[in-house]
């Protein structure tokens, strides 16, 4: 067990553009729930070479809207690691939009600073016996 193992590389993020069903344009909150669970399967690839469970969110705020054709990118950090439990902290930008941009359905643009819809800790867990690629220094850690 190592106290000092480097979280600082696991960090992923994955980017889409979403699509919405409400008359409203405005993407469902689970859309939303969902990417952070998707970038947070990626990291725990990173980490064990498994994608682990989803045991709670400590916290799951919603910010701001995400309307439809909203590119949005979903990250997750690696922010404590247990024996079997890992703690991350997960974010959901928009960085492009086309919701109320110009006079045509097509008209778009990249926002000059993305915008922050959603955060959330959460706790996930992988087995011991399907860690295939965890770092030997972090096993037999407690939990976060």
């Amino acid at each position: 067990m190592s106290p000092h193992f480097d979280l600082s590389p696991y960090v992923v993020s994955i980017e889409t553009r979403v699509d919405s069903h409400y008359a409203n344009q405005v993407v469902s909150l689970g859309v939303v729930t969902e990417l952070l669970g998707m970038a947070g399967t990626k990291l725990a690839y990173m980490l064990d070479g498994d994608g682990g469970y989803m045991a709670k969110f400590e916290s799951l705020e919603f910010l701001a809207p995400v309307y439809q054709g909203d590119f949005v990118r979903a990250t997750a950090r690696l922010e404590a690691i247990g024996n079997t439990s890992r703690r991350r902290i997960y974010e959901a930008h928009v960085t492009a939009r086309c919701h109320g941009i110009g006079t045509a359905p097509s008209h778009g643009e990249v926002l000059a600073a993305p915008l922050l819809v959603a955060r959330a800790v959460g706790i996930t867990v992988t087995p011991l016996d399907l860690q295939r690629t965890t770092p030997a220094s972090v096993r037999g850690r407690p939990k976060p």
